[in-house]
Parts: C-alpha cells; sequence; structure tokens
C-alpha cells in the first residue's frame, strides 16, 4: 500500500504547520530557563487541558489499546475510569504541593522531601525509562501506522517524526510544545471520531454487532482468570501504575507547572477527565468494532497479523486513497504531541537534575537552556535509533510498555505517595525502596508461580504483571514503614510544605475570587458524579 499525492501533500502541510506555530509561540522563551522548560505563569486552565489530553493520547494508547480492545474488550475502558481516582489526588494533592513548593521536576521533589540520594536516582531512571520505553513506544507506534497505511519504511517512518517533532521542541520548550499541542488535540479528536464513525456505519446490525462479538461480553469487570485486566488489577493498580503514571510523571505533570494560577491548573485537569470519557471511542472502541466487523468481513480479520495492526488495519480499509493523509495528520497529532513532551522533559530533566547539579552548578539561564537544547538532540537521535527495536521484541505495544512500566512505577509511586501522607517516612527508607523496588517487583512476578500450584496461579492470573505490581508494592510499603521506624525522620518543620495538609483542599487564599459556576470544586463534583455513573451503568 503507497500513498498518493493528495495523502503526501496532507502530511507535510500538517508538519509545516506544526513546525511554524511551534517557533513562532516558541519566540522569545528561550532566555529563561524556567520560560523554556515549564513556560511559567503563562499557560491558561484550556492550553494546559488540551496539552495534558493530547499528550495522554500517545500510540501506547491510540494503536496499542485499540489492539486490547480488540483482543480483551470492555475491560480496557477501565484503564480510564480510574482517572476518577487518581486525577483527584493529582488535583488535591499532588499538584497543591508542586505549584506552592515551586517545583520544575519530579526528581526535585524527592530531593527536598527526602534526599539528594533519592533525587539522582529517580532522575536516573526518569531518563532511562522515557528514552527506551516512552519515546521508543510512541516512535514505533507512529511509525508502525505510516508503514501500515502508507507503505513508509519504518526506519524512514521514525526518521520523520523525530526531526519535525525534535525541531520545534528544541526551539520553543513548552511553550512550544503546549501551543502545538492545542492544534494537536483538536485534530486527534476529530479524525479518531471520524474512523469511529465510519467502522460503525459498516456494521449490518449496529452496536448489537459489537456486544455480540466482544470477549468477555460487554462488562466492565471480568473474573480473577481473565487474561490482561481481570477484576483485581484494576484495585491493585491504582496507586502504582496509575498514580505514577498521572500524579508523578514528568511529561504529563509538568504541562500544568506554567499554568497562570492554581486553579488555572485544577480546571485544566477536570476538563481533561471529561475528555477522557471520550478516549474510548478513539482508543478501544474502533479496536472492538474491527473484531466485530472480522466476524464477517475477512478484511478486517487479523488472522496471524500482529495485535498492533487494528487501528492502521481500519483506516486503510475504511479511508479512501487521498483522504488518509487527512485521517493519519490527525493520529500523527497524538504522536507529535507525546514526542514534544517526552522530548521537552528530558531536556529539563537532564539539564536541571544532571548537568546543572553534577556539571556545572553555576551557569546561567542561557546557557541551561542551550544544554536543554543540545540535550534534546542527542536523545532524541538514541531514541530514533532504539525504537524499532520495539517491534522486534514483540509481544504488541501495550504489552511491552505496562510490563516494563509496572517494574519501573511501583517503587516510584510508594515513595511519593508515603512521602506526601505520611510525616514518619525518612529518607533512609525511601532509598532503601528506590534501590530494591525493581528487584522487589522482579522476583515477586518470579517467585509466585513458582509457590502456588498451577491451578491457583490460573485463578487468580498471580503471573498476571499488574497483579503482581500491586503485591509487590504492598511489599514495597512494608519495606518503607519498617525502615522508616528504625530510622532517622526529617525534622517536620523542613518538610510539612511538601506534605498533604487540608488547607490544599482550597485554592490559596491570594487567588482571585470566582463565581460558583467557575469553582474548580463544584466541578469535581460534576467529573466524579459521572464517572461513578459509568462504574454503575457498565460494571
Amino acid at each position: 500500500m503507497t500513498a498518493s499525492s493528495w495523502d503526501v501533500v496532507a502530511i507535510a502541510v500538517y508538519f509545516i504547520v506544526l513546525l511554524v506555530v511551534g517557533i513562532i509561540k516558541g519566540s522569545g522563551k528561550r532566555g529563561a530557563s524556567d520560560d523554556y522548560f515549564v513556560s511559567k505563569g503563562t499557560l491558561p486552565w484550556w492550553v494546559i487541558a488540551a496539552a495534558f489530553v493530547a499528550t495522554g493520547m500517545n500510540t501506547e494508547q491510540l494503536i496499542g489499546q485499540n489492539g486490547m480492545g480488540y483482543t480483551i474488550g470492555l475491560t480496557m475502558v477501565n484503564w480510564y475510569l480510574i482517572a476518577v481516582f487518581v486525577y483527584s489526588l493529582l488535583i488535591f494533592v499532588f499538584l497543591p504541593i508542586y505549584l506552592r513548593n515551586k517545583i520544575m521536576t519530579m526528581p526535585e521533589y524527592l530531593g527536598r522531601r527526602y534526599n539528594n540520594a533519592c533525587r539522582d536516582i529517580y532522575a536516573v531512571i526518569l531518563l532511562v525509562s522515557y528514552i527506551l520505553l516512552n519515546l521508543a513506544v510512541v516512535f514505533y507506534g507512529g511509525a508502525k501506522l505510516l508503514e501500515v497505511v502508507m507503505g513508509i519504511n519504518i526506519w524512514y517512518g521514525v526518521l520523520i517524526l523525530g526531526v519535525v517533532a525534535g525541531v520545534y521542541t528544541m526551539y520553543g520548550g513548552m511553550a512550544s510544545a503546549s501551543y502545538a499541542a492545542v492544534v494537536q488535540f483538536s485534530l486527534i479528536f476529530i479524525s479518531g471520531f471520524l474512523v469511529f464513525g465510519l467502522a460503525y456505519a459498516k456494521l449490518p446490525n449496529g452496536w448489537s454487532d459489537v456486544v455480540a462479538s466482544a470477549p468477555g461480553g460487554f462488562h466492565l469487570f471480568q473474573p480473577m482468570d481473565y487474561p490482561v485486566i481481570p477484576w483485581h488489577a484494576i484495585p491493585l493498580t491504582i496507586f502504582g501504575l496509575h498514580l505514577y503514571y498521572s500524579c508523578v510523571n514528568q511529561a504529563l505533570v509538568q504541562r500544568s507547572f506554567g499554568a497562570k494560577t492554581e486553579w488555572d491548573a485544577r480546571m485544566a485537569i477536570i476538563v481533561s477527565g471529561f475528555f477522557v470519557i471520550l478516549r474510548p471511542f478513539v482508543e478501544i472502541l474502533p479496536g472492538m468494532i474491527c473484531r466485530a466487523l472480522g466476524t464477517f468481513d475477512p478484511r478486517f480479520n487479523l488472522n496471524d497479523q500482529p495485535v498492533d495492526n487494528v487501528f492502521p488495519v481500519l483506516i486503510r480499509e475504511l479511508i479512501p486513497a487521498g483522504f488518509r493523509g487527512l485521517i493519519l495528520v490527525g493520529i500523527l497529532s497524538s504522536v507529535m504531541s507525546t514526542i514534544a513532551a517526552f522530548l521537552n522533559s528530558i531536556s529539563t530533566l537532564f539539564t536541571l537534575d544532571v548537568y546543572k547539579k553534577w556539571i556545572d552548578r553555576e551557569a546561567d539561564d542561557r546557557k541551561l537552556v542551550k544544554v536543554g537544547t543540545i540535550a534534546t538532540l542527542v536523545l532524541m537521535i538514541f531514541s530514533v535509533l532504539y525504537s524499532p527495536l520495539v517491534g522486534i521484541i514483540g509481544g504488541g505495544i501495550f504489552n511491552y510498555f505496562q510490563m516494563i512500566a509496572s517494574y519501573l512505577a511501583v517503587p516510584v509511586a510508594t515513595v511519593f505517595l508515603v512521602g506526601v501522607l505520611w510525616k514518619r517516612a525518612t529518607p533512609a527508607a525511601a532509598l532503601t525502596v528506590m534501590i530494591t523496588g525493581i528487584p522487589v517487583g522482579i522476583a515477586v512476578s518470579r517467585l509466585l508461580p513458582v509457590l502456588f500450584d498451577a491451578s491457583t496461579v490460573s485463578r487468580y492470573s498471580l503471573d498476571n504483571f499488574f497483579v503482581t505490581s500491586g503485591i509487590s508494592q504492598a511489599v514495597c510499603i512494608l519495606i518503607m514503614v519498617t525502615v522508616s521506624m528504625v530510622s532517622r525522620p526529617r525534622a517536620v518543620e523542613e518538610i510539612s510544605p511538601l506534605m498533604f495538609s487540608k488547607s490544599m483542599l482550597r485554592l490559596p487564599a491570594d487567588e482571585p475570587e470566582r463565581p460558583l459556576y467557575a469553582s474548580a470544586g463544584l466541578w469535581w463534583v460534576v467529573f466524579a458524579c459521572v464517572f461513578i455513573t459509568l462504574y454503575i451503568v457498565f460494571r
């Protein structure tokens, strides 16, 4: 399958417009490091919300989770409905702490709450995971889309994505990435819903075909022995994998650090939460519809094709040549937004947590911005070269990402969560968990299938990496509590601003008064009620 002239023109125009928007919005931001890295105090709620949503809609979700929708069905939607829990923690616990303490990186928080050793370890973990896991998956997913739909060699696809995202992120920093994400946010949903609508229109009996062919029936919760996401995997991942991704993930949370006010940051997360409700129509249900179409049309039956081909196959078979470029522009928006966010976060982490701390403590703002630009270029090149290996490793984008992320996320999420809630948590305990957490996760996942008989392992999914990650977190919490009880804590007056208090449920006193209809608390209540209702209806 090769691209038509109109397809190529549409994609080329998109890339040019993206570069122009990013460079224009980045102009004037290169003099100060806080402007370049987080666009400090300049971003309104609607820009942050669009950037937050667009960053989250990467190819791990768009391609990987449509593949999971095809494979395991509606239970995949739980990965979105969990937002009501972790977004609430972000809005009322983590964001107030970050913003009121002027935190610029997640390792910086650990350094101030515990010690510099925790900060250094997490900085290294983040840099390695962003390069080998996050960026690699996004580059590979975007290139996979171009390969299946347009016939572009996967290496060329990765190179194109890397060059465009790298240029506008290197030039403009966070302002460039955030304002470009507003354009991308719109294109993602327009294109995604168009694919959903065209696929749905092909069903002879409408929604009943989807329900009839849905794996496990049309239910959110599945038995304990269900593949990938049994019901108990959902609560077991809330405070580990999901808390890590939404509350302590530099690439995502950094979007809110440039907010004009704390109200803008909170409202942005609430608004993005409402858009989470729409994301399954773009990221899961098309995969379920593809499975239904495959029961009577062999073009949509994957047979021996990789599960990551589901979404590209829908575009290839449903969109006429000459219009595929327009659809791909929308889909590539999610890819570009996420690449830009991770490149900017990698640059921020390397410059502030590695270069300024270990190499040149006296570096001024202009030098830091220059170093950040060079770091973006070097790390992008490495990620571009590594990303095609994701396809060689196999298992599908979703499984590749989630399995590795679960090992990395659990110890970090544990240290953050306990640190903001318990004043007795000590630097020694945090350091112990940061060092031993990944080995503990590996040991738990290897030992459980050995300690229990095959029927028990199967009945409770004890070989499922989501289930074992929850058990690993329980072990990490036990380690942290035990070590904290026998080691010296920090003085309360030193760490109290870095911990949750009831005052954080309210906006700061210096925030302007707003009418009731603009109340972040009111809209959070509506947000929570909507999600709880969805759980009750589709359980």
